[in-house]
């Protein structure tokens, strides 16, 4: 995934990178878990929480990335 690609991911979402994930919606929530089934994204072996939570965690990391 580009930084690009997590913009967009976050833009459709509806959220910003800033935004801690428990204090998403559950609309924006399944916005995000339609854009990680997108990819096959898979949450880590032994994760300790919510794919959706991984995959938000994945997705501002990327976006926060130096160019």
């Amino acid at each position: 995934m580009t930084r690009t690609d997590a913009h967009d991911v976050l833009q459709r979402a509806r959220t910003e990178i800033s935004v801690d994930f428990h204090r998403l919606s559950t609309s924006q929530v399944n916005s995000l878990l339609v854009d990680a089934d997108a990819i096959k994204y898979r949450e880590p072996y032994r994760a300790n929480g919510s794919r959706a939570r991984y995959f938000h965690a994945y997705v501002v990391r990327v976006a926060r990335r130096e160019p």
